[in-house]
Formats: structure tokens, C-alpha cells, sequence
């Protein structure tokens, strides 16, 4: 079974913003006030007993104010940590006082894991159930209050998928260690999370929940349909018998453990009888058939018969003639098997001892009869055994035990295999309704139209067509929509084929796609249209166009995925690949065509999802950006300063968060732990945990070192002799970048300022945390910038400056120091048009993080925020906060303005007459510096020129930052000079742009700024006109592969920039790696659609070698020549951008001198790379551009188009002409490394 996954669509719930009611409203309860409250506590060791009283305290205040009761609010608790423990149902307790009686007594359960996942299932499973108190037969709200105090030990989306699915309101709170990204994933909105740093902070939260449970149960606050996140999967039909183990041996709490394990898998495989059926037995001395596969043919009826199952409790365990029963017996057309239909057969065995019999020949059968067989065993099983039985040895598993915890984690590793493992080919499902839409505008024409109606043709003509097979219907639309033919109006094939012989284009200039969608949902997915929905019979939507919709189609989409119908997009021409995207169930069934002319090659790629997916069910996918590779050193203070008090636990603690939101992987950030005093303890290198729950239980059973002196300079030589190196474990001979982050409780007992600047001179980047007695000044010699050291006010207050400690681990690269920023004004202005709402937590994130980087204060740096759309909205002035912390919290409390348009201009006017004055606290009149930091992902609906204009002139500085759809002409007119301009993709990339940002910022000081002056005339734009070849060398290595899909994203950014066609930009793409392979030349598309197509095609050829001269000589002699589309002889400027991963494999030098007699410009962008090798290449070192990540991408799109865009032949030559590059051996290139930029 293949799954794609698809991020949320809509909303969860309405709030009715008339505002929620008092204290005094909530006591005259309306009658429909009710709702089931389940409390999920964390009961581990990550909150101890301590914090659990806290935890219950809260619990009573906040039920103190609910109307509790019977006919009103119902509440159950449970609490977790291994295993999920009912503390008392929805129905165990009538009367408030019973419950607050109920939660005073509860006691601290304990345990070293805090399983979320398997408790988020048992609650759905034992609580939000009629059987568990629950009325949501009657529509009573169901409720979800999870409290966490870590990090989940367990995977948590299945549980959350169960959450949904059973509409089940939720919120997270959570305090020290607890995972804001999990709890945000369990929540049915990110605005349901509420987190405090402590727990003696806990009681806070009463009032910020409390509005919110009483909204809910008086139904201001509404749940909607499951959070639209949907799931394709392609139907493998199975009959799967699992085989127990039934024996008294086997012990009852294993017996129910198997059994709740089975109904979990079950819950998860696509039952019915056209797809998945399963039967279940027991063995021990004899076998008990439970049902078959034609026992029942309902998954919920499986589900409860499997959970009624008791223990056969046989006193022997004959394993061998188990097996053959199944075969004989189970896997037969009596029992329901479909046989007929050759589907594939599956046995899973699970059992507890080893086997009284003889298996070998029994397994042996099993393999003979095509029956796949998996063994699940525990500690008692016979390994040896199980391996014999399995039908391949990865189908062989042993949890540690028969219980929750360790059923639950060989999971997935189960059902990948249960749904996807096939002995026979594959079986399409014979039932589904298809309905084709098609444009028929103008925008295909007639005779894109016959190859259109050819296209449907040959799909057909392959379909198993039939009243009781395949249902087809057909609309085509333009302005409106018309239908052809409905699902039930022609029973044969050749019927639909006659009718589409005489299809004629509808003709229209409009394309409403949005209309067209709601037309098929009301008219043909209904009973009434032939469809067969109500017999979940699969539902099917082929949308082809060649053009961009001109209504809404948003809602008309979420409204066909929400009743799992099926959309298929197909686009041509004009069609818009993001719009597709969204309209097509999941991304994955977007197909976009060069050309209509392509069509017939398509026909057979859509015929199996066509015939084989179906709607699978609702699940999230994490957003987290994955992180560069890092080295990180975490060498603590172990002498005396910290004993007594508690003072170590409180930094062992501390150092756990941290490494909790750092990407720890042996490919990622790879962690070491040391302690010091007089000497140095090395807890762990960077070889030895290399996971990130290795290393986290490590960091949790720390004991302090101890010792009287605090030998700094010692241990810093320490660290860099022997675990900085790579038999510890080190990348640092990789480039790798090297992080030390120190604690320091006291002044050091020896000399510091010789280790230190060996440090420095090795590119260790060193982060301190100043605590207690320690000397700042001492300090300042090890760090590269005073800004890398954190002060602790105490050191119960350390976890305070977690944010800023992992935000630096995350962002700074290479050892660049954060400069002190000086007095500045920074007035950031957001597009909070309603374009921004789904990207407006990640640019909210992006702003904090600037500020954070930012030296904040009265006399330093100030900030304000202004949102705009078509008004303008202050947040906050310059004035208003003049300390971080304010700052950071005012900006995390923003929502979106909304509004149809960004007017981009008339919120640079507002800035200039409303923001940048003394009254608002600007510092314009002394001469500080102005900065504007815009932020817009749309083109602006009014002119910019104008007010950029008289901003510049008024003495602003601005910074435009371009996201999505913005127009980067409109930014580099905003911004102080075009270089300032950036432009990415999609909000997901503000995190990579932010340190450049932030580094922009600070280095923008007076002195700077005298030496540059404004561009106040608008900038051109890009490309009109000239005509310009461009040639992107791209690597396709293993060592690329990781990355390669930010390369193929800059060249299609690139592209969209540049005037592409025929006579003006030309472009072609070749990979290298070994050998070099042509993806297209020259002269291959002619419009700016197919290039981009042709790019987003683009796959990493894969290879060991990164053989660059070779590649260079290929291009040189193959690629800028005039039949393979160059105007190389035209004088037309022939551009070389080459995109590397490392230092070349083979000799360049030749290569390089040949292409530059050819008058190419290579523009070079690199990473692990030979520095000097690159300037040897490059049109100058100024157009080199190297980058610790490709991540970094979008940073350097502005840069690469500058060349390109103004360069013409002449300044090629006169470069070419001026700049000499030694050769091989000699020094010289050393100076002219110097214009290599590097970010």
C-alpha cells in the first residue's frame, strides 16, 4: 500500500468572536451546557510527585467554576507514563464533590516513560465510548485536556489520527520539558496549546483554558469535521489470518495484551469485503477458530469480537500443527477466503514458548501454499523457530515483552509489510465512479481539445466499464458547467466510447474551476447522479485544465476531500501547478504536461492509481525544518560551585531541553558531554550517542563530578586535544561547523587566555553561560563576541535563557559572530493580508528570532510591528517595550489583520507619517539609524514607487523581503538598494534567511550607512528584452542528493525571474556527477511554462564521483554551440551557473581555460568545496558564492540574477580579460579569495 500524506486544508472550529462569558454568565448555565471532559496527566518521572500536586490543584480550581454534573459536564481522568491508568470514568462520579474529593485523592503513579501515543489510544478506545460514560451518541462535545511534562517516549500521530477521527475536541498544556510541537500536533488548533516554563507557573493557565472548555460546552465553540490531512492508499487486497497464542503458559495479562494488540492493527488495515478480510484463531494443544474471513463483514464488528476473545488456556503449546490447520482450514472459500481471486494469503503468528511439535515441515507448507507468514514472539518464544516459520527473516519480531508499550512500538514495522507484501500480481478493485471534468475554454482550443477527448478515450477503452463495475461520467465547464453524461447514464463501454467520439468543445472565456467543482459534488457524487457513494464504492473526480481558475475553488476542494472523493489533476499550458495542489485530494495526484501533445504518455501512468487508491484516513505531518550538520561540545561546571541546593539537577535539567529541540542524529547534530573541574569527566563524545534518547537518558542519570578548583583553562585544552578530533568522533577535518557551550559557576583556577585562542584559531565557536561567581571579563576572552555569553540571573532562573542558547545552536554558521548591534530603530511591517494566514505562525517565529539576535534595549535597539493588508494596523511603537522579553511576548500574542489586498505603498506612507516620529519613539531626529524590515508574500495593490521614494528620502532604510507570489522588482524598489532584496519560495524559508537578516541588521550602523546611498529610481524589470543564454551545471552526486531538491527550487525561482523565451533568456540544465547527463538544451522549450515544468521534473542522477572538469569540458564543447540552441556567435552572453557539492574528483584547469576562450561567465555556488579551485573557475571571485548548506539557497537568488541580468558580452570580456587566476601551485589565488562571498 503506498501512502502520501497532505497538510490540514481547513480549520477546526468557529469561535463566535462576540467574546466568551464572565465568571457571572458561566453560573446561569444554559440548558445545552454539557460536555465529556477526559484529563490526560502525565504521571512519569518528568513531573514527580511534587509537580503532580501542583497538576491536581489546578484541577480542582478549574473545576471549582465548571457546572459539573450528571446531566452537564462529565469528567474522567487518567493518568500516564509506561502504560495509560484509569483513575475514574465520565460516569463513575454524579456530584461535583465527588469528583473534587476524587481528583484531591489521587496519588502519583511514576514511571521512567511517558508513552502519549498509547495513551491518546486508550482514552479514544476506553473513554470517548458509550461503554466508558460518554453520551456522544447525543451529541454531547467530547474533550481532551492533556497536561505534559516531556516529551513523549512513544510515536504519537496514531493516536492523534484516533483523535480526530472520533471528533474529539483537544487541548495541550504543558510546562518544563514538554514538547510544543507535540502538544501542537495533538490539539485540535495551535491556539489550544498553552505552555509556562514551571509548574509553579501552572496555575496560570486556569484562566486561559477556562473560556475555552465553558465556550465549547455551551457551543460558542463549534468542531467541525476531522482536520482535512489526507491519506491515499492503494488497495492491495489481503486475507490475513492471525494466530494466537492461547495457552495457559502464556499467562491472562499477556493473553489481553496480544488481544488489545490485534484489535489495534486491525483498527488500522482497510477491511471490507473488496479489500482487506481478516479471520483469528487460537491455538495450544488444540485450535479454536475465533471467526473466519465471512464471519463478519464490518470492521467495527471485528474490532469487538476480537476484543471479546478469552484464553483458550490449553496446557500444551503444539505450534507445527497450528500452522497446518490455518492452511487446511482457514485459507479455504468456506471460510470466506477468495480463493477465485488469487488473493494474497497472510498468517500472522503470535506466541509466547516454543512448540511442543514438529514445525519445519508445516512451515514449509505454508510456503508451498503462497501463505506469507509473520512471527511475533517474546523472550519465551524460540527465535530459531520463528525465523523457520516466517516467510522472510524481517518478518520475524520480538518485543521485549507481551505488553502495551513494546506491542505498540513494533507497530509500524508490522503494518507496512501487512498492507504491501504481495506473493501474486496486483488486484485492482472492480467498484469505483469515476467523473472527468474538463475544460472546455478557449484556453484549449480545438485542437488541444481532440487530443483531450483522446486522452479520456484511451483511459476508458482501459477500464473495466460497467454497471456493476466502473461507473464514468463527464462535465465540461468554462464560464459554467454542463454535463455530458452521467455515472448512471450508459451501462457498456463502448456506449461512453460513441458518445465521446462526438464530443465537441463547449467553448467560453471564463474559467471558473471553483463553481465547476461544487457543480460535480451536488450534481454526480450523489445517489440521484448514478453514484454509488452510500456503498463505499470509492468516488473518483479527473480534473483536466490548461488554465487558471478566476473564482474561488478552495472551499468547493476541501468540500470533495472532507467526503474522500478522489480528485486527480492533470494540467497543461496555463494551468497553475500550487492550485492543482490544492484541488487535488493530496499533491501526489497532481500530473502536470509540457503540452496536451504529452497527454497519451500519461494515459497508462493513471491507469493503476486510477484503479487501485482509495480514500485512507486523516493524519499530520510535522513542519519542523530539518537542521545543517553540527558538532556540539557541552562541557559543564562539575566542581563545588554547584554542590548543594539542588543547584546540579537544576543544570542537568536544563541541559536536557536544550538537547530535546536539537535535531540529534549521526547525520545531524551530533552532541558530546563533559563535566570539569579539576580535571575533566567525559560523560559522552560524539560517537558513542548518537540518538537522541540515547543521549537524553544519559544526560538524565548525571551525577555532579565534583572537585574544588575549576581548571577552565585545562579543560578547554581538553576539549580540544582529544574531543574535538575525529577519533572521538568529530567532524571537524569534514568542515562540519564545531560548537562549545560552556557552564561557568566561578573564576577559573588557572590561565585561560592561551586555550582560549587555540580555540578560536581552530573555528570552535564558543557559547558561555555566566552563573554565579564567574568573571565576565575571563569570559570575553573565550567567546568570539560578548554576545555569545549568557547571563543567568540565578541559577534556578538558567532555564530562561533556553530559547536564546538553542536559537543560536540552530542559526549561527560557521563561527559568525552576532555584532553588538548599536542604537537602531527597527520597525517591522507585515503583510497580514488573509494570503498570509496559513505562513503567519512561521513569520511571527521568523520575526522573534530576529529580535532575539537583536541587542534590544532603551538605548540600543528598538523595535515596533505594523501589519498591513488594505489598512494598516500599529502592534506595538518603538516606545511601547525596551526589553526583549516584552517584545518576544507582544509578538507571540499577534492574529492576523485580514484583508483582501496588501497595499504595500500606502503602508510605507503610514510608517513614514505614523511610526518613524519622535511621539512614536523614533530616534530619527538624532541620527539613528531607520531600519524597515518589509515582509509581503503578494504583489502590492497599489503603486510602491512613489512612497519608496519619499520613505528613502525621509532618512528610512528598508529591507524588502519577498515571499511566494511577491514581485521582487516591487522589493528591490522598496529596499535602501536592490541588493537588500530577498526572495524565497514559501514561509518555510525564513528560517534559512534569518541569520542574514539578523547580520544585516546589526552591521547597518552609521558609519556603514554614510557610505551607501539610496536607489530611488525604480528598478527595471528583470530581463525585458535582452536575450541571454543561460546554462545551469548542476551536481546530481550521492553527496547532493540529500539537498537537491533546494537546487532544483533556486533554478526554478531563477527562471521565474527571467524573461524566458524563445528570442530573449534561453536556459538549459545539465547534471554531472561521474559522467554528465543532458536534462534539456537550449533550444528545447521555448516558453517560460515549460522550463519551469521541465525543472520540476528534475531528479538527482545519483553517482560517486563529482567529476567537474569533465563536466566543464562536456559543456564547453557540447552545450554553447550553435546547433544545440546557443547564439554564442550572435554575441549573445553565454552564462554558466554551476552549483557543486565538494571539491572536484578530477582536474579543471584545462576545462576551465577552454570555456573562458569562449567567453562564458561561470557564476559558482558551492559548499565543501576547494575555495581556491572555485575562484580558478569563476567569471571573477566575486561571483563566487559558498554556502554550509543548500538550504541557504534562496539567500543568494538576487545575487546569481544581478550578473545575469546586467552583464552583457563587453563586461564579460573586460572580466575575462582582467582578472588572472594562477596557475596550479602558486599562492596568488590567496588574495583574490577575498571577494568570495560566504553566508
Amino acid at each position: 500500500m503506498r501512502k502520501h500524506r497532505h497538510l490540514p486544508l481547513v480549520a477546526i472550529f468557529c469561535l463566535f468572536l462576540s467574546g466568551f462569558p464572565t465568571t457571572h454568565a458561566q453560573q446561569q448555565h444554559a440548558a445545552q451546557e454539557s460536555a465529556d471532559i477526559i484529563f490526560l496527566i502525565d504521571g512519569s518521572n518528568n513531573t514527580g510527585s511534587v509537580n503532580f500536586a501542583v497538576i491536581l490543584d489546578f484541577l480542582v480550581n478549574l473545576l471549582e467554576k465548571l457546572p459539573v454534573g450528571t446531566q452537564q459536564i462529565r469528567v474522567g481522568v487518567v493518568q500516564f507514563s509506561d502504560e495509560p491508568r484509569t483513575m475514574f470514568s465520565l460516569d463513575t462520579y454524579s456530584s461535583k464533590a465527588q469528583v473534587l474529593s476524587a481528583v484531591k485523592a489521587l496519588g502519583f503513579a511514576g514511571g521512567e516513560l511517558a508513552n502519549i501515543g498509547l495513551a491518546l489510544d486508550f482514552v479514544v478506545e476506553n473513554h470517548f465510548t458509550r461503554a466508558g460514560g460518554s453520551r456522544v451518541e447525543e451529541g454531547v462535545p467530547q474533550v481532551l485536556v492533556l497536561i505534559s511534562a516531556g516529551p513523549s517516549s512513544d510515536e504519537i500521530g496514531d493516536g492523534v489520527v484516533a483523535l480526530k477521527q472520533a471528533s474529539v475536541f483537544s487541548f495541550g498544556l504543558g510546562a518544563q520539558a514538554a514538547s510544543r510541537a507535540e502538544l501542537q500536533h495533538v490539539a485540535t488548533d495551535d491556539n489550544l496549546v498553552f505552555t509556562v516554563p514551571e509548574f509553579r507557573s501552572f496555575g496560570d493557565l486556569q484562566e486561559k483554558l477556562l473560556p475555552y472548555i465553558v465556550g465549547v460546552a455551551q457551543r460558542h465553540i463549534v468542531l467541525k469535521p476531522p482536520t482535512v490531512v489526507t491519506q491515499v492508499i492503494e488497495v492491495n487486497k489481503r486475507d490475513i489470518v492471525f494466530l494466537v497464542d492461547g495457552s495457559s503458559a502464556l499467562g491472562l495479562a499477556n493473553f489481553n495484551a496480544i488481544r488489545d494488540f490485534i484489535a489495534k492493527v486491525i483498527q488500522r488495515l482497510e477491511i471490507g469485503q473488496d479489500l482487506i478480510q481478516v479471520a483469528v484463531a487460537q491455538y495450544a494443544d488444540t485450535v479454536r477458530p475465533e471467526f473466519y474471513f465471512n464471519t463478519y463483514p464490518a470492521k467495527k464488528d471485528i474490532i469487538t469480537a476480537v476484543r471479546k476473545m478469552k484464553p483458550l488456556d490449553g496446557s500444551a503449546l503444539y505450534t507445527g500443527s497450528a500452522l497446518d490447520f490455518v492452511r487446511n482450514n482457514l485459507f479455504t472459500s468456506s471460510a470466506g477466503y477468495r480463493d477465485a481471486d488469487g488473493i494474497p494469503k497472510l498468517l500472522v503468528l503470535i506466541t509466547g514458548g516454543k512448540s511442543l511439535d514438529e514445525i519445519s515441515q508445516p512451515a514449509q507448507e505454508l510456503k508451498r501454499s503462497s501463505i506469507m507468514a509473520f512471527a511475533i514472539g517474546n523472550k519465551g518464544a524460540d527465535q530459531a523457530e520463528l525465523e523457520e516459520i516466517a516467510f522472510d527473516s524481517s518478518l520475524v519480531f520480538i518485543p521485549a515483552e507481551f505488553r502495551a508499550a513494546p506491542l505498540q512500538g513494533m507497530l509500524p514495522g508490522l503494518l507496512a509489510p501487512l498492507r504491501t507484501l504481495s506473493g501474486t500480481p496486483e488486484v485492482h478493485a472492480n467498484k469505483r465512479d469515476i467523473i472527468f471534468l474538463l475544460d472546455g475554454s478557449a484556453n484549449v482550443g480545438k485542437a488541444n481539445f481532440f487530443s483531450m477527448r483522446s486522452f479520456v478515450m484511451m483511459l476508458v477503452n482501459s477500464l473495466d466499464v460497467g454497471n456493476d463495475n466502473i461507473r464514468v461520467g463527464l462535465v465540461q465547464f468554462s464560464d459554467t458547467p454542463v454535463t455530458e453524461f452521467s455515472l448512471n447514464t450508459y451501462q457498456t463501454k463502448s456506449d461512453i466510447l460513441d458518445h465521446l467520439r462526438q464530443l465537441q468543445l463547449q467553448g467560453g472565456s471564463g474559467l471558473n474551476t471553483g463553481s465547476a467543482l461544487s457543480y460535480v459534488h451536488a450534481n454526480h457524487f450523489t445517489e440521484a447522479g448514478g453514484s454509488r457513494i452510500r456503498e463505499h464504492v470509492p468516488q473518483l473526480l479527473l480534473l483536466l485544465t490548461a488554465g487558471q481558475s478566476e473564482d474561488s475553488y478552495l472551499q468547493a476542494a476541501n468540500a470533495l476531500t472532507r467526503a474522500g472523493i478522489l480528485t486527480f489533476c492533470v494540467g497543461a499550458s496555463q494551468a497553475n501547478k500550487a492550485e492543482l495542489e490544492q484541488i487535488a485530494f493530496n499533491p501526489s495526484l497532481v500530473y502536470l504536461m509540457d503540452d496536451f501533445s504529452s497527454l497519451p504518455d500519461l494515459s497508462q501512468q493513471l491507469i493503476q492509481p486510477l484503479t487501485t487508491y482509495v480514500s485512507g484516513g486523516v493524519e499530520e505531518v510535522p513542519l519542523a525544518q530539518p537542521e545543517s550538520k553540527r558538532d556540539i561540545l557541552f562541557l559543564f561546571d562539575g566542581s563545588a560551585n554547584l554542590v548543594g541546593q539542588g543547584q546540579f539537577p537544576v543544570v542537568r535539567d536544563f541541559l536536557y531541553k536544550i538537547i530535546d529541540e536539537l535535531n540529534v542524529q549521526p547525520d545531524g547534530t551530533r552532541i558530546a558531554v563533559a563535566q570539569y573541574s579539576d580535571d575533566v569527566k567525559v560523560e559522552s563524545r560524539f560517537d558513542e550517542h548518537q540518538s537522541k534518547p540515547d543521549i537524553l537518558n544519559l544526560v538524565k542519570r548525571m551525577k555532579i563530578k565534583t572537585g574544588k578548583a575549576l581548571n577552565l583553562g585545562y579543560a578547554l585544552d581538553y576539549a580540544q586535544r582529544y574531543i574535538f578530533v575525529k577519533s572521538a568522533g568529530s567532524r571537524i577535518e569534514d568542515g562540519v561547523p564545531q560548537f562549545l557551550v560552556l557552564l561557568v559557576a566561578g573564576r577559573s583556577s588557572d590561565r585561560v587566555d592561551g586555550p582560549a585562542s587555540n580555540m578560536k584559531q581552530s573555528g570552535i565557536v564558543s557559547f558561555i553561560f555566566q552563573a554565579k561567581n564567574a568573571d565576565p571579563a575571563e569570559l570575553e576572552q573565550i567567546v568570539l563576541s560578548p554576545a555569545f555569553i549568557l547571563a543567568a540571573e540565578s541559577l534556578p532562573k538558567i532555564g530562561d535563557l533556553q530559547p536564546q542558547i538553542v536559537n543560536l545552536l540552530k542559526t549561527v554558521h560557521n563561527g559568525a559572530p552576532v555584532r553588538v548591534s548599536g542604537e537602531k530603530d527597527v520597525v517591522f511591517l507585515l503583510d497580514g493580508s488573509e494570503g498570509v494566514r496559513s505562513g503567519f505562525p512561521l513569520l511571527k517565529e521568523f520575526v522573534q528570532r530576529v529580535v532575539e539576535s537583536l541587542d534590544v534595549g532603551q538605548d540600543r535597539v528598538r523595535v515596533a510591528v505594523v501589519q498591513y493588508s488594505d489598512r494598516t494596523r500599529p502592534e506595538f511603537y518603538l516606545n511601547s517595550y525596551m526589553n526583549q522579553q516584552d517584545i518576544v511576548n507582544a509578538i507571540r500574542q499577534l492574529t492576523l489583520l485580514g484583508g483582501p489586498t496588501p497595499n504595500t505603498g500606502a503602508a510605507l506612507e503610514f510608517v513614514l507619517r505614523n511610526i518613524l516620529v519622535s511621539s512614536a519613539g523614533s530616534r530619527i531626529t538624532e541620527g539613528v539609524p531607520q531600519l524597515l524590515i518589509v515582509v509581503t508574500a503578494d504583489r502590492s495593490g497599489d503603486d510602491v514607487r512613489n512612497p519608496s521614494v519619499v520613505l528613502k528620502k525621509g532618512g528610512a532604510v528598508p529591507i524588502g523581503i519577498g515571499i511566494g507570489n511577491a514581485d521582487i522588482t516591487e522589493m528591490q524598489t522598496i529596499s535602501f538598494i536592490p541588493d537588500f532584496a530577498v526572495a524565497i519560495p514559501t514561509f518555510r524559508q525564513l528560517g534559512t534567511i534569518q541569520q542574514v537578516i539578523s547580520e544585516r541588521v546589526t552591521q547597518l550602523t552609521r558609519e556603514e550607512l554614510s557610505r551607501l546611498q539610496p536607489v530611488l529610481q525604480p528598478v527595471p524589470s528583470p530581463g525585458v528584452g535582452d536575450k541571454r543564454d543561460v546554462v545551469f551545471l548542476i551536481d546530481g552526486s550521492q553527496s547532493a542528493g540529500p539537498e537537491f531538491q533546494h537546487i532544483r527550487t533556486l533554478i526554478e525561482r531563477l527562471v521565474e525571474f527571467l524573461d524566458v523565451g524563445f528570442d530573449t533568456t534561453r536556459v538549459a540544465v545539465i547534471q554531472f556527477s561521474d559522467d554528465p547527463k543532458v536534462e534539456f538544451l537550449l533550444n528545447a522549450h521555448s516558453s517560460k511554462d515549460e522550463v519551469q515544468n521541465a525543472v520540476r521534473r528534475l531528479r538527482p542522477k545519483g553517482g560517486r564521483q563529482i567529476n567537474l572538469g569533465s563536466a566543464l569540458e562536456y559543456v564547453s564543447r557540447n552545450i554553447f554551440k550553435r546547433p544545440l540552441g546557443s547564439r554564442i556567435e550572435e554575441g549573445v552572453p553565454q552564462f554558466l551557473v554551476l552549483i557543486s557539492s565538494g571539491k572536484s574528483d578530477d582536474e579543471v584547469d584545462d576545462p576551465v581555460v577552454e570555456l573562458k576562450q569562449f567567453g562564458v561567465a561561470p557564476l559558482i555556488v558551492a559548499r565543501n568545496v576547494d575555495e581556491e579551485e572555485l575562484v580558478k573557475i569563476s567569471l571573477s571571485p566575486e561571483y563566487v558564492f559558498l554556502v554550509s548548506s543548500f538550504q541557504e539557497l534562496p539567500s543568494l537568488e538576487q545575487k546569481l540574477l544581478t550578473p545575469i541580468m546586467s552583464l552583457n558580452s563587453g563586461h564579460i570580456q573586460q572580466l575575462l580579460a582582467s582578472t588572472h587566476y594562477p596557475p596550479p601551485g602558486e599562492t596568488g589565488a590567496a588574495g583574490a579569495l577575498l571577494g568570495v562571498f560566504s553566508i
